[in-house]
């Protein structure tokens, strides 16, 4: 168990059940970003479910699932590295907090994407066009990234149709990132209000073997 502000992290499966997304006529994989589509199984069959409760017309489009604790490194390195040449002046825990507020630190418990309870998903047409959400996918310089900021009616019916389905089936989204959805995880345990998450970073070994998440009391 480890705990992390008020919110205990104790993983709940042993061993670590992983699967891969796979296409169907209701998901498309978008490798834009990330072309590892590996994701806990229970995270899968949600989706899959509500998927199958969409208008009809729309899929939703995957961007990325999990991702490792090196790919997490290699987001936070740069921007730990602006920040302290900008202010030079700041201590390192002054630093990390900032930074922190950009992007999850890949130490500790780092971003849900790390435990495989995370995607970043948006709704797209049959033949694949990504509907209007108000910003580019991953897009960070703007507050139209915000899931409850001001948009136009046909972007927040968008915002809403892609929350309230994944919602039916436990997912939820993170206010800062309206593509940001999760469950178990810590920040799913802090957006809903909860002291308990049950799914831990992973990591894998050299043979591409699961290990069992190794989690520090704190």
């Amino acid at each position: 168990m480890t705990l992390i502000g008020n919110i205990n992290i104790t993983e709940c499966e042993n061993p670590v059940r992983m699967t891969v997304f796979e296409e169907t006529d209701r998901i498309f994989l978008n490798p834009e970003f990330r072309d590892d589509w590996r994701i806990r199984t229970e995270i899968r069959q949600r989706i899959e479910k509500a998927s199958k409760t969409l208008p009809d017309g729309l899929t939703f489009m995957i961007y990325e699932a999990y991702r490792s604790r090196q790919q997490q490194q290699r987001l936070w390195d740069p921007v730990y590295a602006k920040l302290k040449h900008e202010n030079p002046q700041w201590h390192a825990d002054d630093l990390y907090t900032e930074a922190s507020r950009w992007i999850s630190p890949p130490d500790g418990f780092g971003s849900g994407h790390q435990a495989g309870a995370a995607v970043d998903i948006t709704l797209a047409t049959l033949d694949r066009h990504p509907l209007d959400m108000g910003t580019k996918m991953n897009e960070k310089s703007t507050p139209l990234t915000m899931t409850a900021s001001p948009v136009a009616d046909n972007i927040r019916l968008n915002r809403d149709i892609l929350i309230s389905t994944l919602a039916r089936f436990g997912l939820v989204n993170y206010p800062d990132e309206w593509w940001h959805f999760s469950y178990g995880d810590r920040l799913w345990a802090e957006v809903i209000g909860r002291t308990q998450a049950f799914f831990a970073p992973i990591d894998y070994d050299s043979e591409g073997r699961v290990k069992s998440p190794q989690m520090n009391d704190t």
